[in-house]
């Protein structure tokens, strides 16, 4: 039998089509990204460079000792986690790494869809390194080019999927505080009281109908005690922090901007502190988050109710508590706190800030809710959006408690949603309009 051997041109088309080739895509292409390619129809997961990262990685690896791959695959998991959080959450990219100092005020255990998407997430990586350090001979005499073509597909991929819900940038300032006119002079002119209600992940409802469910609570308070009731829609900038300063600081920025005590100038509760005006915060979560306790004092609020506090002033709210990842109070007994507040007498009008915190995501749906979310019988079909909105609702009922009671003197108040509600199915985020939360006013007649 006559030997044949393989031509130059041959041996060179391996390198493209060969086994090494093979390998090279489906172990560094396609495994570690197989996860979020499966669900991507389904499910949101913005990781548009994660790809060529791996990519990029395995490359790198074939010229280091043999136990680098693990450690940059695992890096690059990591990264890619955070990244998806990072653009569902809307955090730039120094707030987010600012924010990983914080990691200890949250258990990300909590959520076992969390932990679940992070160990696949951290499996494949894994094991695609383990299969990557098995082949790498083979692999070394394969061409990159196979696999970046693959990496690229995915990542346009990706893009074709997702584009849609990036994070647009809002350069044109715009508040639900300055649609309605609720300067410091305007607010001190008509002497009353003010309570704004920053409602956790509170977007703007695409359906006005699923919006009426929640504006009705208010608009039947109002109609009962005489308010004036608008609503309308605000855009957004960055995440929670973010719109503190949007609503009450009247600029684009973050906790960070005020933590050292500038650009305080211009805010709400400061203003109102300087026209006399007692100035009172309230939030069901640990102050060490995006430390309140810092900040709050520095834009003009002379009291912060964290759930520090409010337990050790009110032991029995620590029996109950709500939330997963954040657990802390529940927004139902923090409601009652502030109501009570907004009643005592006094001879200073008050200001009273609440931020709200049981629908941050993940949340813990209600048992068998009143609306009937898991039934055939829902007024909202996605059940996600619907679980949602029993939560939302749980601070409009209270809120429409605090304007119906006859003994609470002149009030005006505004509930505002803080950022856009990242929710995970691409059924349910469809459910809102991308760049807007949504604000109510309830506006006691003079």
């Amino acid at each position: 039998m006559t030997d044949i051997s393989i031509l130059p041109e041959e041996r060179g088309a391996q390198r493209f089509i060969g086994r090494g080739a093979l390998l090279f895509v489906l172990i560094v292409g396609l495994l570690p990204n197989l996860f979020f390619l499966l669900v991507m129809p389904f499910f949101i997961a913005e990781r548009l460079i994660t790809p060529m990262l791996y990519v990029t990685a395995a490359i790198a690896a074939l010229f280091l000792p043999r136990f680098a791959v693990y450690a940059l695959f695992f890096i690059i998991a990591v990264i890619d986690l955070c990244l998806i959080v990072m653009v569902a959450f809307h955090l730039p990219l120094a707030l987010a790494i600012d924010s990983v100092r914080y990691m200890a005020t949250i258990d990300v255990s909590a959520s076992s869809f969390y932990v679940a998407v992070i160990s696949i997430n951290l499996a494949l990586a894994l094991v695609s390194a383990w299969l990557f350090d098995r082949t790498r001979t083979e692999i070394r005499l394969a061409s990159p080019l196979p696999v970046l073509l693959v990496a690229l597909s995915l990542m346009a991929a990706d893009f074709h999927f997702n584009f849609h819900y990036f994070p647009k940038s809002t350069s044109v300032f715009d508040s639900a505080d300055s649609q309605n006119g609720l300067s410091a002079d305007a607010v001190a002119a008509r002497g009353g009281k003010l309570l704004i209600v920053m409602v956790e992940e509170l977007g703007a409802f695409a359906d006005p109908a699923e919006k009426k469910i929640l504006s009705s609570k208010l608009e039947k308070a109002a109609s009962h005690a005489g308010y004036t009731f608008s609503s309308g829609t605000t855009p957004y900038s960055g995440s929670t922090t973010g719109a503190a300063s949007r609503e009450l600081c009247g600029r684009w920025g973050d906790h960070r901007d005020y933590i050292a005590g500038a650009h305080t100038d211009n805010c709400l509760p400061k203003l109102l502190r300087e026209r006399g005006y007692e100035t009172v915060a309230y939030h069901g979560y640990t102050s060490d988050m995006f430390e309140r306790h810092t900040w709050y004092p520095n834009i003009g609020f002379s009291e912060f109710h964290s759930m520090e506090t409010m337990i050790r002033d009110a032991p029995m709210l620590a029996a109950r508590r709500c939330g997963s990842v954040f657990l802390g109070l529940c927004d139902s007994d923090v409601g009652a706190l502030v109501h009570s507040r907004l009643l005592e007498p006094g001879d200073k009008p008050k200001f009273v800030y609440w931020l709200t915190l049981n629908s941050h995501v993940p949340f813990v749906a209600k048992d068998r809710g009143a609306l009937g979310c898991r039934t055939g019988n829902s007024p909202i079909t996605n059940a996600t959006v619907c679980e949602l909105t029993e939560l939302w609702g749980d601070v409009f009922d209270a809120i429409a408690v605090i304007a119906a009671d006859t003994r609470l003197l002149p009030t005006d108040i505004l509930v505002v949603g803080d950022h856009h509600t990242p929710l995970w199915e691409r059924a349910a985020k469809d459910r809102f309009t991308l760049g807007l939360v949504d604000w109510y006013m309830l506006r006691k007649a003079s």
